[in-house]
């Protein structure tokens, strides 16, 4: 025990000093953030769009498009594509469904990007781009970007010919190149910058170099490797220990005020899961917060295989949630109704958890309104 205290001792300090030097410098400002940039595709798409697009307001032309294409090397399949007279199109529509990000040159030669940050894949999805892509006779790439570099299930891109790339790895060290070729453009650069910093955030790498290097140099050590090894393997427990200190007793209390009872199933650094039911639904259905997909959701859940719930009740759902300004809906079988919320991370479970109920009451929130939506719902 010694020897791990002592571990965590000396990486808080390099943690400190991190801190410190992202205060000095406004490390920690950053607008994508601010504005809530986080889990939302489209977002993120239109904004490497309009990096990409040789027509965009950047004043780079085809530069960075090139050099994206660059960073993928030998990996990229299509040859000689016309990057100056390339058009960039997002959400582009066709009879299979919606493109995230289309490429094409006037050579009748596309790319497809998908972008997956943490949602799940629709039914065959790959599959469908691809049918769709077969029109471009000259030739076509699939490229499927998450944030650390997930393949696609089998039932979207099973059979498909497509590239998994990241936001982790490839569209951060892409960026990183798009600075120096903007060195000229200074709000161009800045603004690369700061996306640069805010991707750094998302997939855990908003450390120093020199401070990553200290904590590697500290761990080198065999005894203090030992010690890490007993901090990764009691890890995923820790967040256990604090839902069940922190939240449960809470959400226990909160669900019996309901006639609800509560069940915790666990809990990692992204997400807390757990479910509630209520005698009067007959084991029916459930209000259910889980994680699928790298993504937290929550939602009024039925096993289809034993039940569904009739589409007349889904509808009633629906006209109330609607009525409830709750508009960001989506079903499928196994969810009459869900929506995404957003991920958990380490300042959320000091903050929001730990010093505060605020994740307490954003849950009891969306379990209120659920009970409102589903009043009148018979079982």
């Amino acid at each position: 025990m010694e020897k791990i205290n002592n571990l965590l001792n000396q990486v808080a300090i390099i943690n400190k000093k991190n801190a410190e030097i992202l205060d000095a410098t406004g490390g920690r400002f950053n607008m994508f953030r601010v504005c809530g940039v986080n889990h939302y595709e489209n977002t993120h798409s239109a904004i490497l769009a309009e990096l990409l697009n040789p027509k965009g307001t950047h004043g780079l032309k085809s530069k960075l498009l090139e050099c994206f294409i660059d960073t993928l090397g030998d990996y990229f399949t299509i040859e000689k594509f016309d990057f100056d007279k390339s058009r960039i199109h997002t959400e582009h529509s066709t009879e299979e469904g919606r493109i995230d990000i289309l490429i094409e040159d006037n050579q009748n030669k596309a790319i497809i990007i998908e972008n997956k940050i943490y949602a799940n894949d629709q039914p065959e999805q790959l599959k469908r781009y691809n049918r769709y892509a077969q029109t471009y006779k000259n030739g076509y790439q699939i490229l499927y970007l998450t944030l650390l570099g997930d393949n696609a299930s089998e039932q979207s891109g099973g059979g498909v010919s497509y590239l998994s790339i990241s936001y982790k790895e490839n569209i951060i060290n892409w960026l990183e190149k798009c600075v120096a070729i903007a060195s000229r453009f200074p709000t161009v650069r800045e603004t690369i910058i700061q996306y640069i910093n805010h991707l750094k955030q998302l997939t855990n790498q908003d450390m120093d170099i020199k401070n990553k290097e200290e904590i590697t140099e500290v761990l080198s050590k065999i005894e203090n490797l030992r010690a890490a090894q007993a901090i990764y393997q009691n890890y995923s427990a820790t967040y256990n220990y604090l839902i069940e200190k922190h939240f449960n007793p809470k959400m226990e209390e909160f669900a019996k005020q309901k006639g609800l009872e509560y069940h915790y199933e666990r809990s990692e650094e992204q997400y807390v899961r757990f479910h509630l039911t209520n005698s009067n639904w007959q084991g029916k259905c459930w209000i259910g917060f889980t994680f699928e997909g790298n993504r937290c959701h929550y939602g009024l859940c039925n096993n289809p295989n034993v039940y569904r719930i009739s589409e007349e009740n889904r509808k009633t759902l629906h006209e109330n949630l609607n009525k409830l300004d709750i508009f960001s809906r989506k079903e499928s079988n196994w969810w009459p109704f869900y929506a995404h919320y957003t991920n958990l991370s380490l300042d959320t479970w000091e903050n929001d958890i730990i010093k505060s109920d605020n994740f307490l009451n954003e849950c009891k929130e969306k379990i209120e309104k659920l009970l409102i939506a589903m009043e009148g719902i018979n079982f």
